[in-house]
């Protein structure tokens, strides 16, 4: 995704363009340094019900204003992706989680936020609460893996496919 960024970081002045390992790179000729551009990380939780349904909120919000998707949210500063991804479902759904495990991580490109971003999915075997829709979340609840409503975001569906894939018991 092409940069908007005009100024250093660090020292505030105008950057330029470098070429490094054959790629051109936004460069800092007063630091004497590359500024390099990153996938910002975001977690996602996936939740199964005992009757192997998927957790999934609607959410309030844009991206993906009155759409469903996982629950999540972007990573934050001195915090792990899986806690990320623990508190994005309690802040979402009231739910709290435990017993993860790595389902997939997936690069995106976000017209939105004209970044690209990393979306790293988790699977929460254990969970406890009662369902109570908060954050960016207008509803949250548990649909079969048949009956799913689209997704505001491709990266989510890829994480429920790659799951269901891996998981032949979950799928009704």
């Amino acid at each position: 995704m092409p940069s908007d960024k005009k100024y250093c970081p660090y020292c505030g002045l105008p950057l330029g363009t470098r070429t490094q390992e054959g790629r051109p790179r936004l460069y800092c000729e007063s630091e004497e340094r590359f500024v390099y551009e990153n996938p910002i990380p975001a977690a996602t939780g996936l939740v199964i019900d005992g009757e192997g349904r998927i957790l999934l909120v609607l959410r309030s919000r844009e991206p993906g204003l009155n759409e469903w998707a996982l629950p999540g949210g972007f990573v934050e500063d001195g915090e792990s992706p899986v806690d990320a991804a623990a508190r994005e479902l309690w802040e979402e759904t009231g739910l709290r989680v435990s017993e993860s495990s790595l389902i997939d991580v997936i690069y995106q490109e976000s017209k939105f936020y004209r970044i690209s971003l990393l979306i790293i999915g988790y699977h929460f075997d254990e969970f406890s609460g009662d369902i109570t829709p908060g954050d960016d979340a207008a509803e949250a609840r548990f649909f079969r893996s048949s009956e799913l409503p689209p997704l505001a975001f491709e990266s989510h569906r890829a994480i429920i496919d790659a799951f269901l894939e891996s998981r032949i018991d979950y799928i009704e």
